[in-house]
């Protein structure tokens, strides 16, 4: 590279792509594989970060990641040079547009068959441990955020764990610490994987289906415009398959 083009580099990254031929900039969470995480090489990538940068490509927009912790996605700060949040959930507001739905989280709680544990409600939770990803007591309805939620000073019920990303989690279940996982099937099989080199990770698992079938995720912009694009991108995706292309690009099941 030579120094011309390294200034004009830069550049762009100084003004969060502003500059730069239709860049964005977007603030995401990061190690929540197969959803978000970095390579090898260290490049953004997964099924959330290839969906967007796919829907954006046909918008005529490039975008550049910038990993945030999942409480840092909202709000928008002026002069923060932030173009979109991707996975949050809300409505339009304040200056902030939400895309269509653009990914679909199936979340279940999961034991070890040899437990004996039976789930037929959320309050039957109160009876086991479990390992949830960080603020999931947001994320699964009014009950269970009722139930779980931290009190005033910040504690979380005795049986409840949040392990600061979604490794430790599923480490935490598969090496016994807790009775049961609540996360995602995609992200529980792709770390069932990853462990089962060192772990055991074949034993026989009951899957327990006491949540809303999904909960869905949006992406915020700042701009109304380029919201309106990425909708119109991303119904076209769905329509011509590729977006069903990107998740099976790892391993995984098509989207219904």
């Amino acid at each position: 590279m030579n120094k011309l083009a390294a200034l004009w580099l830069l550049i762009c990254l100084s003004l969060a792509g502003s500059a730069c031929a239709g860049n964005l900039l977007a603030v995401k969470q990061g190690n929540r594989p197969p959803f978000s995480f970095r390579d090898g090489q260290g490049k953004a990538t997964g099924i959330e970060v290839d969906v967007v940068v796919e829907a954006l490509r046909r918008a005529g927009r490039g975008v550049t990641f910038r990993e945030a912790p999942n409480v840092r996605l909202l709000p928008f700060v002026k002069g923060d040079g932030i173009d979109l949040a991707v996975s949050v959930r809300g409505s339009d507001g304040d200056g902030t547009y939400f895309s269509d739905e653009f990914i679909r989280y199936e979340n279940v709680a999961i034991s070890r068959r040899n437990r004996h544990i039976v789930l037929h409600a959320i309050p039957d939770l109160d009876h086991y441990t479990f390992a949830i990803w960080q603020n999931g007591w947001r994320d699964l309805g009014p009950d269970f955020q009722a139930r779980y939620r931290p009190s005033a000073d910040g504690r979380f019920p005795a049986n409840y764990f949040q392990p600061a990303n979604q490794n430790a989690q599923n480490r935490m279940f598969w090496v016994g610490r807790v009775d049961l996982i609540i996360v995602d099937k995609k992200v529980f099989e792709w770390y069932r994987k990853q462990f089962s080199a060192e772990l055991n990770t074949r034993v026989e698992l009951d899957y327990h289906p006491i949540f809303a079938a999904t909960t869905g995720f949006q992406v915020a912009f700042r701009n109304r415009e380029v919201r309106d694009t990425f909708n119109r991108a991303l119904h076209a995706m769905r329509q011509d398959h590729s977006y069903d292309d990107i998740v099976a690009r790892y391993g995984m099941a098509q989207s219904p």
